[in-house]
């Protein structure tokens, strides 16, 4: 475990970026060596940045490091000013840090309803279902001050707010429909980035809401009803550069789109 000081200096350090909307190339400490580690410093960056968390993003943690780390997802929080809602005929604009690190994601999205009071036991999916309010197709915006917070594990991409600043929000959709199974797409410039399948994914999306309500239990994470989850990368973490327009696809018919700006 990093000493108090080293993830005070950590978490210092990535607000300081945040807010000045600079990126640097040299991680601000000690890398954190467990996920415990890392959520303590990204807890301390919370209350330091003062914003208001809207939700949360969930990422998956690669195979090869599962054991290592004990767990197969990460989180991250969402502030309440980095969510869009498109509005019509509208591209809006997500920013990334510049010279830190940028990347788009198609993702399912799922707004959390009425929450039990206690998450402290076993939970099954289908037990999840009930405190789900709406399900909605999105865009998670992956980027952080530090260029290099991908390449170093989860534990470090933890410590920067789950690697996330930006949520658009897209169409609702039905958990009645056989979404898992709905080809999706991810186009940058017009060129396919990537492709995938929510059933593809681990457990799906309402997994990655039973992932949080475990870590609720074992971390202490605030949640609230109302809060949008962003549920994971349907087809992958795709970098971008400002300029971009990013476009993702979800079944037939169901886009969503944006161009990428300078945080």
């Amino acid at each position: 475990m990093a000493e108090q000081g080293t993830a005070e200096t950590i978490a210092q350090a990535f607000v300081a970026a945040r807010r000045a909307k600079q990126g640097f190339a040299e991680y601000p400490g000690t890398m954190p060596a467990t996920l415990e580690e890392a959520y303590a410093i990204q807890a301390r960056a919370i209350a330091l940045f003062g914003q208001s968390v809207a939700g949360w993003k969930v990422g998956r943690v690669p195979d090869a490091l599962v054991e290592r780390y004990g767990a197969n997802r990460l989180a991250g929080p969402i502030f309440t000013e980095s969510l869009v809602w498109p509005e019509a005929g509208q591209v809006p604009e997500m920013p990334i840090f510049q010279n830190g690190f940028g990347a788009a994601e198609a993702e399912y999205i799922v707004q959390l309803g009425s929450l039990p009071v206690d998450f402290g036991r076993a939970w099954s999916n289908a037990e999840i279902l009930p405190y789900i309010a709406e399900l909605r197709v999105g865009i998670e915006i992956a980027s952080s001050p530090f260029s290099g917070i991908n390449a170093h594990g989860p534990a470090v991409t933890v410590s920067d707010f789950g690697n996330n600043n930006g949520l658009l929000i897209g169409y609702r959709i039905s958990s009645e429909e056989d979404f898992l199974s709905w080809p999706v797409s991810l186009s940058i410039d017009g060129e396919v980035a990537g492709t995938g399948t929510a059933g593809a994914m681990l457990d799906g999306p309402i997994g990655a809401v039973r992932f949080l309500f475990e870590l609720a239990a074992r971390q202490g994470l605030q949640l609230a009803e109302g809060q949008w989850i962003s549920t994971g990368a349907v087809t992958g973490v795709h970098p971008v550069r400002p300029g971009a327009k990013v476009e993702a696809t979800f079944g037939s018919g169901r886009r969503i789109e944006c161009r990428i700006g300078i945080a």
